[in-house]
């Protein structure tokens, strides 16, 4: 994936032009302290998984300046271990956010960027609210003009980095193309190596890692030999310098509008693949409607779209990481014990034998289809289910949004409801309610660095 001459160009205007905390619109600005509050509490959740005590010793071996906390480990170390330890633990249970239109997790590889960058520099809130909704506007917009491959979606995580962690370190023009473009040449794994687990979630920290490595290097004078001769001086019209070809443009999209916006963005209520969240609803919709219990299933039938099969491709899972993308036992969880919770995707879960049971009972067909065009349909992921009672009943459900969608987002109760739930073994309760207020107050914080380091615990 290459970065055009233009699209740099755009993104350095766009910083300066688009992404002034004023010029933000307001709908945006609370959309983005949505997401920081949820990334931040299933940073929180992620914290709690042994994969999280790993990336945690590791940052301390490698020592550096501890001015970055990280999320709920109650440590520091530097800004760059900061920020692929944080990266790694919002991802980690596939329970942050998504632009469902194109797959991008923006909170987990900008989040921790200038959750380093604030805390250890005591910016202030506007500004790093201003460089998180710039940071996320880069990636999506990227990622939706890339093949959509894993590698691409990685790619665009580190260019939205690195233009955060850029306009934070107050880079001018040139420095801020040259870190575009050396966010841009670190390698990233392939959609191949790319199996359900940590190393999913070790890709975005990768991402926060590079960007923000990228800006700094940059402003310590590293300039990458790709981006010579890069004009870095242009009028608000210069479109003549745009002469080389590329893989990828934004140009002008940027803002036009906000994908935070339009397609918008899903804040999950479900620590499992989005493209199941459907079958999920239908399936809780069912026992809440008419009492349904396991043991009074003789068979299901789940229908979803091609796109989900493929996003779910585990027929029975083999852990607790393939679960989360077995859409069989989705359901079945769903059916068995209501709403799935973290520790229903586990592997002492997976090998119940309640779950197993009526696994087999439960069938899977992708012959639902999207209403409009993908990927930015009105509703990419319809789903249906029918269950066969042991007296006889059909009962039957379809689900076009699910709950957390753009189209039925989360309500302020139930995005605080998964933040205490996320994060209540691991705040004191004072710290729990602190953080989203101030989190949600986050543009009139004068110094960051004391709501950041209240996510250590």
């Amino acid at each position: 994936m290459t970065l055009s001459r233009g699209t740099i160009m755009d993104i350095v205007r766009f910083s300066e032009e688009g992404c002034a905390f004023d010029s933000i619109p307001p709908e945006v600005v609370t959309v983005s302290k949505e997401i920081i509050v949820n990334a931040a509490a299933v940073g929180l959740a992620g914290a709690a998984q042994k994969e999280a005590d790993v990336v945690t010793a590791f940052a301390q071996e490698m020592g550096g300046n501890g001015r970055c906390t990280i999320i709920g480990k109650g440590l520091r170390t530097s800004p760059v271990y900061a920020a692929l330890a944080n990266g790694l633990m919002i991802h980690l249970l596939d329970f942050d956010d998504e632009i469902i239109a194109t797959g991008s997790h923006t909170g987990s590889a900008i989040l921790p960027v200038v959750m380093a960058l604030g805390e250890m520099d005591g910016i202030p809130g506007k500004d790093v609210l201003s460089a998180f909704v710039l940071g996320c506007e880069v990636a999506s917009k990227l990622g939706n003009n890339s093949s959509g491959d894993e590698g691409s979606r990685a790619f665009s995580a580190a260019a939205g980095a690195a233009a955060a962690a850029a306009r934070l370190l107050e880079l001018n023009h040139e420095q801020f193309a040259q870190a575009l473009l050396l966010a841009g040449e670190r390698s990233f794994a392939s959609a191949a190596t790319l199996l359900p687990g940590p190393g999913r979630a070790y890709r975005q920290g990768q991402a926060a890692m590079a960007g923000l490595v990228a800006a700094v290097m940059v402003k310590r004078g590293l300039m990458s030999t790709i981006a010579q001769g890069i004009p870095v001086s242009w009028d608000i019209e210069g479109r003549a310098e745009r002469l080389d070809d590329s893989l990828v443009s934004v140009g002008p999209a940027l803002g036009r509008p906000f994908d935070v916006m339009d397609p918008g963005v899903s804040l999950k209520i479900y620590p499992c693949v989005s493209q199941s969240h459907t079958a999920i609803d239908a399936a809780l919709q069912l026992i809440q409607q008419y009492r349904v219990t396991a043991e009074a299933i003789v068979s299901v039938q789940v229908s979803v779209t091609p796109e989900a099969m493929n996003a779910a491709p585990f027929p029975t899972p083999a852990d607790g990481w393939q679960s989360r993308r077995c859409l069989s036992f989705i359901v079945a969880t769903a059916l068995c014990y209501g709403h799935p919770l973290i520790d229903n995707f586990t592997d002492a879960a997976v090998s119940a034998g309640q779950i197993r049971s009526l696994m087999d009972r439960v069938s899977v067909e992708a012959t639902e289809q999207p209403l409009g065009a993908m990927p930015y349909s009105v509703s990419p992921y319809p789903a249906s289910i029918e269950v066969v009672l042991r007296d006889g009943r059909r009962l039957q459900h379809r689900v076009e949004f699910a709950r957390g969608h753009p189209e039925l987002p989360l309500s302020p109760e139930e995005l605080d409801a998964k933040f205490l739930y996320c994060s209540r073994y691991i705040l004191p309760p004072d710290h729990i309610e602190e953080s989203i207020i101030r989190l949600r107050d986050l543009e009139n914080i004068e110094n960051t660095t004391g709501i950041f380091s209240v996510l250590g615990g």
